[in-house]
């Protein structure tokens, strides 16, 4: 790969300055678990002065409960959300940024999922909300801890501004939806797979990547000085943004080829290792 150069190009700047971490097959294990070895290696970088911020397709609430684990002393911390729609700081605790879906978006993407046949859930306050009928094997019951909640009468005319909408239903429907989509649709949005279960729709141009993107203008720090690191397809604009883009060993491989460095996977501590290759064994060469 041409990782070499980018990765030397960034060292050779003054070094790593925020790292960026997808949750879901990244950080977590298969058991949805942080590991001692992880937050030992976030510890540390934060004490060298390295950001770190979790990116994920999950709500706010969900991406902060990982964040509070983690061992970040007075350090900020910041959390992406809905998949880019949502940019939070922990410390003091206030949005930097949000870009979500309109009602009438809310509107035309409720029936675009009526004529397929499927719900498309808002993603509203942890909920999972639809006026599809909600059977036992409703794909958000069977794939989503979330709750399923059924839209009251005349939602219609309720102004909604939710961050993001998606299809939850089985792996062979989700295969099957983009070819689904009518053109003119799928180009006023954002739609991208981020579990093989999970089609998800934010407004056009908002992804990780962009999130980021506003993110380091934010905190004034160079592409060069940002490691990305994610192993989904809602991870793709992420990893070609940042400096450094890491896949992880069970990322699929459409991302592993576009991505500048590959590390372990989720269950051998993949995560912890790019904090200690790129981040914690470079800064002990430099005291060596």
């Amino acid at each position: 790969m041409s990782s070499g150069r980018k990765i030397a190009s960034a060292a050779g700047g003054g070094g790593y300055r925020l790292v960026i971490f997808d949750l879901d097959g990244t950080v977590l294990t298969p058991e949805k678990k942080l590991t001692p070895r992880f937050k030992n290696a976030v510890k540390r970088a934060v004490r060298l002065g390295v950001m770190i911020a979790l990116a994920s397709g999950r709500s706010l609430g969900s991406v902060l409960d990982v964040l509070r684990q983690l061992p970040l002393g007075d350090a900020p911390g910041y959390a992406i959300a809905c998949n880019g729609a949502i940019i939070w700081s922990r410390q003091p605790g206030q949005l930097i940024a949000s870009e979500c879906l309109e009602h009438h978006d809310v509107l035309l993407l409720t029936e675009l999922g009526r004529r397929l046949g499927f719900a498309c859930y808002l993603l509203e306050n942890n909920l999972l909300l639809t006026d599809f009928p909600i059977t036992p094997d409703a794909g958000g019951h069977l794939f989503s801890r979330l709750p399923v909640v059924k839209l009251p009468d005349g939602w219609q005319g309720m102004p909604r501004r939710p961050p993001k909408m998606m299809f939850i239903e089985q792996k062979e429907i989700i295969d099957a939806l983009p070819s689904l989509i009518p053109p003119d649709i799928a180009g006023q949005y954002h739609f991208v797979r981020s579990e093989p279960n999970y089609y998800e729709v934010m407004k056009k141009g908002v992804h990780k990547g962009s999130a980021c993107r506003t993110l380091a203008a934010y905190l004034n720090i160079p592409e060069a000085a940002i490691i990305a690191v994610g192993d989904e397809q809602n991870d793709k604009e992420m990893l070609l943004f940042a400096g450094v883009g890491v896949a992880m060993g069970n990322a699929a491989q459409d991302i592993k080829l576009l991505a500048d460095w590959v590390t372990d996977n989720n269950q051998n501590e993949g995560a912890a290792k790019v904090l200690e290759y790129f981040i914690l064994k470079k800064y002990q060469h430099a005291c060596d």
